[in-house]
């Protein structure tokens, strides 16, 4: 059996999840000094190193640090199970509840896949899900109308405690008709002799997306409409009313249908950094700090899976192919 304590392993878990030793005990509601106890308790009775202490930076997990991290969940997990096993039996069924919010555009790509793999998991949470334009997803983060939520923005968001779990791509698109669309490669100057379609500029995403065309050389440009809906935007452009900026997955399922195109902009790439973001007005729970662990987990798998797919061939492989052929 294992030798420790389910409150030590809880401690290390938050540890690692929180990212350092004075976040953790700001979670737990306890002191540094206890929780450097209870890490180092567990390493001796794991009789290892979970940590890389360096000096001025945050704590590194070992390998057999990551290990124990990984089992830990599961144990955590496994021991919440039990407890809801045992209210059952005792007619006393207690339901974790977990608002999560996400910005409309990144719920196809983002939230849909590791929301649903969660959810499967993690049958004793009621969970309320609401996706929305991104100043309501931040309102009610800050309101405390929400656990977590998912949101686009440059660096981090004000007033949110969060963290970067991905990136999302941008690019420019038109209809199949658009006078741009059959061009081999579009200097961003042209753009502006064409109406553009986009975000509320007053609104802050519309200002972020706005800042980042600036960065890319569109300056002066015009616009035909101010939309704050993203689809009411990208249908829009498919009836041919103008250029629209905006996240790769959002528009890619009307790609692959042909209402819209990708138009070829020379210059920088463009993205914005994906966050989890939690309430500064609700106390993390710990479904909260799992279904985030879960989206990163899920994009990182995700990304790693695509890299392989498009990695070159190795020139001993290449060689093998062609003479088996």
């Amino acid at each position: 059996m294992f030798p420790s304590t389910f409150r030590k392993l809880e401690v290390f878990v938050t540890v690692v999840e929180a990212g350092s030793f004075a976040a953790a005990a700001e979670r737990l509601g306890i002191s540094h000094p206890s929780v450097s106890n209870h890490i180092q308790a567990l390493e001796r009775q794991t009789r290892s190193a979970l940590f890389l202490r360096r000096k001025g930076t945050m704590s590194n997990l070992t390998e057999q640090g990551r290990r124990l991290y990984e089992r830990g969940l599961e144990l955590l997990d496994k021991a919440e199970s039990l407890s809801r096993e045992l209210a059952l039996a005792t007619e006393q069924v207690n339901v974790t509840p977990l608002a999560i919010t996400c910005q409309r555009g990144l719920a196809p790509g983002w939230l849909c896949a590791p929301f649903a793999e969660f959810a499967k998991s993690n049958r004793n949470i009621d969970f309320s899900v609401n996706t929305s334009r991104y100043e309501t997803v931040v309102e009610d983060l800050q309101e405390g109308r929400s656990d977590i939520g998912l949101l686009l923005a440059h660096s981090v968001v004000p007033d949110l405690p969060c963290e970067a779990v991905g990136e999302e791509r941008f690019s420019f698109f038109a209809a199949p008709d658009h006078p741009l669309a059959s061009c081999a490669s579009i200097a961003p100057a042209e753009l502006r002799a064409h109406p553009f379609i986009t975000s509320r500029r007053a609104g802050r995403f519309g200002q972020m997306v706005h800042a980042m065309l600036v960065n890319a050389g569109v300056e002066d440009y015009a616009v035909a409409y101010q939309v704050q809906e993203g689809l009411m935007v990208q249908e829009l452009a498919i009836r041919g009313l103008g250029i629209f900026c905006g996240p790769d997955q959002l528009a890619q399922g009307a790609v692959d249908a042909g209402t819209l195109v990708r138009l070829p902009v020379e210059g920088p790439r463009l993205a914005m950094t994906v966050h989890c973001a939690l309430s500064p007005k609700r106390k993390p729970i710990r479904a909260a700090l799992a279904f985030a662990h879960s989206v990163r987990s899920h994009h990182a798998k995700a990304r790693l899976e695509a890299e392989a797919m498009h990695a070159p061939m190795p020139a001993e492989c290449a060689s093998l192919h062609l003479v088996s052929h």
